[in-house]
């Protein structure tokens, strides 16, 4: 009988595979030897032996096993104590024939099965040693012949026992299939899992870039907003002072916005600066960082831009808004820029000083007239300029 749940150590699913095959193959062979034996003279110690080795033995292994901290290895060194015995009972009796093969051919294929080539090697090295020790106990007998019956209940014995083989062979195919079909079909699970992971990864990212960006942008001209400039305009003054580039910075304001609004009517005032700040966006190198920075104020970071080609630059944006106010019939006419430029290194080296001077400049475009670019003279001391007041418009 098998050990009781309490004593086990969950042994591998072969040994209880080996345990049930064991058990049933052994009392065939019992009765192969009794009926071989049966009036042969043998003692009763030879009986009690008979039984202890095919009744009782294979149990007492299969508690082995299940006890052995290695229950797969105990199993396997069954296998091989297995053929061992069995040769020493079959040269014992004088090799009969059909015994002999049953018993052999048997035990050797399960060490093959557990251990394919080595098994087999295993196993008849150790059923040579058995039939050797059996000799040596009992001297060499040689008695091949085999009544029908033995022949009979052997092809039988040997026909049931390989159907066994391959019936448990079918169940762990069909376990295998199931396990490979779970398998698959976890696969997937994780597969369609991480692929809504990354789209919902994906889609997290592209909502952070989104609300980055709304952060980043001015809600009406799409221009980057103040807050943004800010944040950039550091960045780009230490880039520029490491590579020794200039960096120009236009504050751009639209002349007479308010009375826009006021004749027009907000709507309109908007579209004004819609469209300055498509041109602005429009008309910007890659590298320039376009702002609304503020009412009807506007800002140009223009990295590598010198002096002499920041006036034709604001020039052309100055007359680019003009043009538009002529061209178009929904916006108000006419429509004009006034301008003014600071330089870094020339006239700053840190944002807050380029901003006074670059408003100075503008203060001198508004009070000089309007509709114009005035850059900043860095002959002129900032502190020295009045300090811009309000202009209307």
């Amino acid at each position: 009988m098998p050990p009781s749940p309490t004593a086990s150590r969950h042994p591998h699913w072969i040994v209880r595979a080996h345990w049930v095959m064991r058990s049933i193959s052994f009392v065939n062979a019992f009765a192969f030897f009794s009926l071989h034996l049966a009036g042969r003279g043998y003692g009763a110690w030879v009986w009690l032996l008979l039984t202890l080795q095919f009744l009782v033995y294979p149990h007492l292994i299969y508690r082995r096993a299940c006890h052995a901290e290695n229950s797969q290895r105990a199993e396997l060194q069954n296998l091989v104590l297995d053929c061992f015995l069995v040769a020493i009972w079959v040269s014992a009796t004088g090799f009969p024939l059909w015994i002999t093969f049953t018993l052999l051919i048997s035990t050797a294929i399960n060490n093959a099965i557990s251990q394919g080539y080595r098994g087999i090697f295993l196993a008849f090295r150790a059923f040579g040693l058995g039939a050797l020790l059996g000799i040596g106990i009992g001297g060499f007998q040689f008695v091949p012949e085999d009544n029908p019956w033995i022949t009979g209940l052997c092809v039988f014995g040997l026909s049931w026992y390989l159907l066994g083989i391959g019936r448990i062979a079918h169940t762990r195919a069909l376990l295998l299939r199931a396990v490979r079909e779970n398998l698959k079909q976890r696969e997937q699970e994780l597969r369609q899992a991480n692929e809504s992971l990354q789209q919902q990864l994906a889609e997290n990212l592209a909502l952070q870039r989104n609300l980055h960006e709304q952060a980043n942008r001015d809600a009406l001209t799409g221009l980057f907003n103040r807050r943004y400039l800010i944040d950039t305009f550091e960045r780009e003054l230490a880039r520029c002072s490491r590579q020794g580039q200039p960096l120009c910075l236009m504050l751009i304001d639209v002349d007479h916005f308010k009375q826009v609004n006021d004749g027009h009517g907000h709507q309109i005032g908007d579209l004004v600066l819609q469209e300055l700040g498509r041109l602005l966006a429009r008309e910007a190198r890659q590298q320039d960082v376009a702002c609304r920075f503020g009412g009807e104020e506007f800002v140009m970071l223009l990295p590598g831009l010198p002096e002499s080609a920041a006036h034709e630059r604001a020039e052309q944006w100055r007359q680019g808004f003009s043009d538009l106010g002529q061209a178009r019939d929904d916006l108000p006419g006419p429509l004009s820029l006034s301008i003014g430029v600071a330089l870094f290194p020339a006239h700053g080296a840190d944002p807050e000083t380029l901003l006074r001077v670059a408003d100075q400049a503008l203060y001198k475009a508004k009070t000089g007239g309007r509709n114009r670019v005035v850059i900043h003279a860095p002959t002129e001391s900032a502190t020295a300029m009045p300090a811009p007041q309000p202009v209307a418009g």
